[in-house]
């Protein structure tokens, strides 16, 4: 079937064409000009500031907006670099060298608009990539090469590059007479016609049939995100919202698969349940072991950690360099100075301040003092942020600490014994030589951090967000909890701050009644996105039963989840209540054939949404039981 398709098509010649004209002066430009001012204007514009209707690729949506063409054009000498080194090897897949690319791209960009970059690379590989630049729809293309040519085998990886590899590889041994100039074309034609996008091979296409966009659900919901901050997608049993929040977190994170989410330290995912409380979620109480004593500290939990790194990524990206270069150095070198004090715990096992009060341990973020007498048994912790903070505001008596709002109120009300340490630690500075210098150091990127909630609604959201539902509305504003957390990386303990770049993406069963309610004033901080059933019967990767599907869609409406079936109940509304698309995919590698997830996983669902009141009708049971597999 693939070689009479491909025999039979009518090569887009405008395309091919405009493709020829303009490939080869795009990688003469990229070979030697450090600068985009420095390309040919006319050039340039078919390179890269046109969406539609360009050479390689047509993308008329999710392409770079005109502020981040700015900015990349104001970086492009770092850019240029590293195109020129593509540009000279056109027998050569350089992975690493368009990973770093892409990612480069990203950091202008306030979603991952991959379809743009691997456009921009593959321009300048036309031996190596082919013109199809949108990551699905490329791996649709394999999917119905390997179903329809018994002899090919496309492997289907995560990477772009690959595949596109694969795909051009496997049209240029289909037509050996012909260059890759001739070819490029093919692809997509063959694509297109596999997806009946034309009524006719013959027909004279326009030149924009060439149109890659990302999907438009997939730009909304990230624009949509990008915008509230907080989404909830909701939708009935089976819809994949889990799945779904997944892969928009990959793309706000620039990942290009879902199990790359897996260890990275800008993703958190997390379950709530009833009992969930805010002393989980977001700061509590624990008890320490200290010795015979026990300490209870107030601690950051979930998302308190969480907000708190994504709060330390948002302020490192607004400094400078230079700025940096001295923390960095500084924390170095206070890390030297609390070894030397634990040197000394071991050889003396305290370290004298004042005749009665001595350093007696060193913890994590913090020393322990304590006085001869009149103390609580465990003495108190000096903390490590105290120390550093009165010297960076360069404390050097018992009064300037003492009248130093920045700090603790332990460390003001015990000024005496802080500053004791902090020249300790100025000593141990010129002792061992060592100086603060500022240095030019790489800027920190500034970072996306995302959080799912699966379930979000099973938890009283109001009780465990608590004073956060303010800061979810008031990004980069601080919130007072009634915890104070020592080592927080705001100057007041107990302030809390959900900054700019931390998303949390929420997941909601709409058919469950049984959870909490979510109030007007959580809700209207939220966006809500439906994420309905659909039919997947054009997916080539699974199987799909597609009539059972229908007759139990039939059940709840008439058309799309819009009018109530005569079965359903007016008290509810079917796009809330009716089955997701996963119950219909056929398992059977897993044992989970549809005859036995029919029998086993939806009918009896289906029969206690009678029980509920959900589904009735006098013929509903009779109509429940005798539902088959088609497949």
């Amino acid at each position: 079937m693939i070689d009479k398709i491909i025999n039979e098509i009518k090569v887009w010649d405008n395309w091919q064409n405009n493709y020829k004209n303009f490939v080869p002066l795009f990688i003469e430009e990229a070979k030697i000009k450090n600068n985009w001012t420095e390309w040919d204007n006319k050039v340039f514009q078919e390179f890269f500031e046109k969406n539609r209707d360009q050479c390689v690729a047509s993308l008329q949506q999710g392409y770079y907006s005109h502020d981040e063409k700015l900015k990349i054009k104001n970086n492009w000498s770092e850019l240029a670099q590293m195109l020129s080194k593509i540009s000279y090897q056109q027998d050569t897949l350089d992975l690493e060298t368009y990973d770093k690319i892409r990612n480069w791209l990203r950091q202008f960009t306030t979603q991952n608009r991959k379809a743009s970059a691997n456009r921009l690379i593959a321009s300048l590989q036309p031996k190596l990539l082919c013109t199809i630049v949108n990551e699905d729809r490329i791996k649709v293309l394999m999917q119905r090469i390997n179903k329809n040519d018994s002899s090919a085998s496309l492997v289907i990886s995560n990477n772009w590059f690959e595949n596109s590899n694969r795909v051009l590889n496997y049209f240029k041994n289909k037509l050996p007479n012909k260059d890759y100039y001739e070819i490029i074309t093919y692809p997509w034609q063959t694509y297109d016609i596999l997806n009946n996008q034309n009524n006719s091979q013959n027909s004279t296409p326009i030149y924009n049939n060439n149109d890659m966009s990302e999907t438009q659900d997939e730009t909304d919901f990230l624009e949509i995100l990008q915008y509230k901050k907080q989404i909830i997608l909701q939708g009935p049993p089976g819809t994949g919202k889990t799945k779904l929040a997944k892969e928009i977190a990959a793309e706000m994170l620039g990942l290009s698969h879902t199990e790359k989410l897996e260890n990275n330290e800008q993703f958190k995912l997390i379950q709530f349940h009833p009992s969930y409380t805010y002393e989980d979620f977001v700061r509590g109480i624990v008890a320490e072991s200290k010795g015979e004593k026990i300490e209870y500290k107030d601690i950051n939990k979930t998302l308190g950690l969480f907000a708190e790194e994504a709060l330390k990524n948002y302020l490192d990206s607004k400094k400078e360099s230079s700025e940096l270069s001295k923390e960095i150095q500084l924390k170095k070198y206070f890390d030297q100075f609390v070894e030397s004090i634990e040197d000394e715990l071991e050889k003396n096992h305290s370290v004298i301040l004042t005749d009665s009060v001595s350093i007696i341990n060193v913890e994590e973020d913090a020393f322990r003092y304590k006085g001869e007498n009149g103390w609580a048994a465990l003495g108190n912790r000096m903390t490590f942020k105290d120390i550093l903070q009165a010297y960076n505001d360069s404390n050097t008596t018992r009064q300037e600490i003492k009248h130093n709002t920045k700090l603790s109120g332990l460390a003001r009300q015990h000024s005496s014994y802080f500053i004791r340490v902090v020249n300790k630690f100025i000593a141990f500075l010129a002792k061992q030589n060592k100086i603060i210098e500022k240095h030019e150091i790489e800027k920190v990127t500034l970072k996306n951090y995302i959080l799912i909630i699966d379930e979000i609604n099973r938890a009283n959201l109001s009780s465990v967000l608590g004073e956060l539902i303010y800061a979810l509305e008031y990004r980069g504003e601080s919130v007072n909890s009634i915890y104070a957390v020592e080592n927080s990386v705001l100057s007041n303990k107990n302030h809390l701050i959900l900054p700019p770049n931390l998303f949390i993406i929420g997941t909601m069963n709409t058919a469950d009644r049984s959870v909490g309610h979510i109030d007007y004033a959580i809700r209207r901080r939220f966006a809500f996105i439906d994420v309905l059933p659909k039919n997947l019967s054009t997916d080539d990767t699974i199987k799909f039963d597609s009539e059972l599907f229908i007759s139990i869609k039939n059940l709840f409406t008439t058309d799309d989840y819009k009018t109530r079936s005569v079965y359903l109940s007016n008290e509810f509304e079917p796009k809330d209540v009716a089955l997701g698309h996963s119950y219909f995919i056929d398992k059977s590698d897993e044992g989970g054939s549809m005859a036995i997830r029919l029998e086993y996983e939806i009918k009896p669902i289906l029969l206690e949404y009678i029980k509920d009141g959900i589904l009735i009708g006098e013929d509903i049971k009779e109509k429940i039981n005798s539902l088959q597999a088609s497949i």
